[in-house]
């Protein structure tokens, strides 16, 4: 073989090697879905938005009733754990006995006296409701 056929030949592989390649790297990439992480920790009934709340403020068992009309009525006693007055918000979600969300309230502010019990009361508006998600976090 001469010089000349080998050069040939080598410029053929290659032209073919840039052309797969080029077609290749020219499709189109269909990229995986971005999935959720699994949460290893259960809903809990009170939440805290960070640790500095969860450390000032006191929370008592929820008390939770149904009225003559079925609606649940939940109570939350809560203080000031701390020589300050406190400005917190706080929300309420309710879900039905499958864990989806039926309501959920504005967020209402809530001052608590230094050291005083105190406690919030909110009402579900459908009789439905079977469990609920209370959220604090400081006053915005």
């Amino acid at each position: 073989m001469n010089k000349t056929t080998m050069m040939k030949q080598a410029l053929v592989i290659l032209t073919v090697a840039l052309t797969v390649a080029a077609f290749l790297g020219c499709r189109p990439e269909v990229r995986a879905p971005v999935v959720g992480r699994n949460d290893p920790h259960d809903r809990q009934q009170i939440h805290f938005n960070d640790d500095e709340i969860r450390r000032d403020t006191a929370v008592g068992a929820p008390i939770v009733k149904r009225d003559l009309n079925g609606l649940l009525y939940i109570t939350v006693p809560v203080r000031s754990a701390i020589n300050k007055t406190l400005y917190v918000d706080y929300r309420v979600t309710f879900f039905d006995k499958t864990s989806q969300v039926l309501s959920q309230t504005g967020w209402f502010t809530k001052t608590l006296e230094a050291n005083t019990p105190d406690q919030i009361t909110v009402n579900s508006y459908d009789k439905q409701a079977e469990q609920f998600q209370v959220d604090f976090r400081y006053a915005r």
